[in-house]
């Protein structure tokens, strides 16, 4: 009888141990979903603020850019952009002073 009621035992200490090793691999998982989802979110929110300062920059740069284009400034406003970007206008010579290093 005691061999029996040992084995009982026996069998019960073993489906107990696999529950609890599935318990703690269960909270070891969530824990480290956690964390990672913790980083993420974190990453995410810093992303989010830079990417809203940058729209409102770029609201800012809109508003300005229209106003010129609305003013009277107009073509001097278009003229100096096309400069900065290398542009001449037609018949112009465009000379670079070599002299003068930098």
């Amino acid at each position: 009888m005691k061999a029996k009621s040992n084995k009982i035992k026996s069998k019960k200490n073993v489906v107990i141990g696999f529950v609890v090793a599935i318990i703690v691999a269960l909270v070891g998982y969530c824990s480290f979903c956690l964390i990672t989802n913790a980083a993420d979110i974190s990453r995410l929110k810093t992303e989010s603020q830079e990417l809203n300062t940058k729209y409102q920059q770029q609201l800012d740069e809109n508003k300005k850019v229209k106003s010129i284009l609305n003013s009277d400034d107009k073509d001097e406003y278009i003229e100096q952009k096309a400069r900065e970007k290398g542009y001449v206008k037609d018949g112009e010579v465009v000379y670079y002073d070599i002299s003068s290093s930098k």
